[in-house]
């Protein structure tokens, strides 16, 4: 793949230059490409045939990113996970789980323990670029070099598959509406194992933007300062948080721009965050599946409330009936795609799947599309959950609940607070009941899709065919919580 030989190239430049930052801690671009030659090395004695999917739970987000370029030297495509239910749910791939602790494993999959072992080098030995360039990695442009756990929507996990024509593609045209330059720093806040990351990794280390990772929004707000960050991605639910971190504080002077993924921002949330935090403030409208299919200004977000910004020049984006006829500029309809940039569900062994309709792709949203392009979402298809960007559907949290032995029954609604979803969850359950222990218990399976609220009830409100009647349930919990 050519965005992972241009990193390397990248060090070879400039080998003394940061890459990398978290916790306290700072790679150099030569620091990062030595760990790649011996991440190659290690992976290598597995003996993996070519074309293994190969899973990734590494906390360190240096190594992280190392065992991804090594992984795709060696021509074996990857996927970065962020907990072991979202693979279960989604279709585990067949291949190898590469983690950093005992603990994580997968059934039927075999595990690779993973330890700074992996990483040792000479710094004073030069890295080996000739050799590192000259791998063969993918044979073809339509290979498939990565793969991402993704609720899009339905809010299920489902796994999808990227082409390296595909992926590369995505970067280019992410580097064209949204990466302002190759100077400064960058602060993703969104993990590996979602495609807008991952994006983020491969647009700014080519061209020697130096990477920062942050595990709190205190800490991101201290990096911002630290290191000049000029340009942060994140999610509408982790700006919400980077808000709160602020305070009082005067915002920092570095930054320039503030790309925000995974939902609609709400428009008081967007004039709070361009008064207190940075007054360039842009937004896209897309999925895992399809990529960006929008871009926008500061002022185009503020013309409507639910604006994403404008249709992009490649992207065919409609609103359309039930019928699937085009609705009028400026109508409400079920939202539409098709883009160059498609990828495609892939069942276990990496068989793809069509994800499109009549050769479209249905996000799941309900939006209009003005007569000059710019595009409106105004609601959702189905009961799915976005969570500031984090998209689940509620069976998939009452899944995990069940397992509770003090849960007997369970509905989960999205609630709307100040413009974002909460994931609140109505629990059944006796005496012992106790929210707090309970939202513990359920972490491990969930991480950030752990209900914001759970209230015990006395009662799943159903219909007769034993569905849960989840607005009748989310009026009940908003009137009880306002009661107090």
């Amino acid at each position: 793949m050519k965005l992972v030989k241009q990193i390397l190239f990248q060090a070879r430049l400039a080998e003394s230059a940061p890459a990398i930052t978290f916790s306290g801690s700072t790679a150099s671009y030569g620091t990062l490409a030595h760990m790649v030659e011996a991440a190659v090395s290690a992976i290598d004695t597995l003996g993996l045939p070519r074309g293994t999917p190969v899973m990734i739970d590494v906390r360190n987000p240096v190594q992280h990113t190392a065992i991804i370029l090594a992984l795709a030297l060696l021509g074996l495509p990857s996927a970065s996970i962020g907990s072991t239910f979202s693979v279960e749910a989604g279709g585990v791939l067949l291949g190898l789980l590469l983690v950093d602790r005992p603990n994580v494993t997968l059934t039927g999959i075999a595990t690779q323990l993973v330890d700074d072992r992996w990483f040792m080098h000479d710094p004073a030995r030069p890295v080996e670029y000739r050799r590192l360039f000259d791998m063969q990695s993918f044979s073809s442009p339509d290979d498939i070099v990565r793969y991402a756990y993704s609720s899009g929507t339905t809010g299920r996990p489902k796994c999808v598959a990227f082409t390296g024509a595909v992926l590369e593609l995505r970067v280019a045209n992410a580097m064209l509406t949204i990466i302002q330059g190759g100077s400064g720093a960058g602060l993703n806040m969104l993990g590996f194992s979602t495609i807008a990351g991952m994006m983020a990794v491969l647009a700014a280390l080519p061209i020697g933007i130096m990477l920062c990772f942050a595990s709190s929004n205190l800490e991101a707000l201290q990096m911002t300062r630290l290191f000049n960050v000029t340009m942060m991605v994140l999610a509408v639910v982790q700006l919400k948080g980077f808000l709160a971190a602020l305070g009082d504080e005067p915002p920092p002077r570095s930054l320039q721009m503030l790309a925000v993924a995974g939902a609609r921002v709400p428009l008081g949330l967007l004039r709070e965050t361009r008064a207190r935090l940075c007054s360039n403030v842009i937004s896209q409208y897309g999925s895992t599946e399809m990529g960006i299919m929008t871009a926008s200004s500061p002022a185009s977000l503020e013309r409507h409330e639910g604006s994403v910004g404008y249709r992009l020049p490649w992207v065919e984006l409609q609103a359309v009936d039930a019928g699937g006829r085009e609705v009028a500029a400026g109508s409400d309809g079920i939202l539409r795609a098709r883009s160059p940039e498609m990828a495609f569900y892939a069942a276990d062994g990496g068989d793809p799947l069509e994800i499109i309709r009549d050769g479209w792709f249905y996000p799941g949203d309900v939006g209009r599309i003005y007569e000059d392009g710019l595009v409106v979402v105004t609601g959702r298809t189905n009961e799915v959950i976005n969570r500031g960007g984090v998209i689940v559907a509620p069976e998939i949290i009452e899944e995990v609940l069940r397992l509770d032995p003090l849960v007997r029954d369970v509905a989960v609604v999205g609630v709307p607070v100040n413009g974002i979803e909460e994931i609140w969850a109505a629990v059944v359950s006796d005496d012992a009941f106790d929210a707090q222990a309970m939202a513990q218990r359920a972490h491990p399976k969930l991480n950030e899709k752990v209900p914001d609220r759970i209230l015990r009830v006395e009662a799943i409100p159903r219909n007769e065919n034993g569905k849960v009647t989840r607005n009748a349930l989310r009026d009940a919990l908003l009137a009880r919580v306002r009661a107090g």
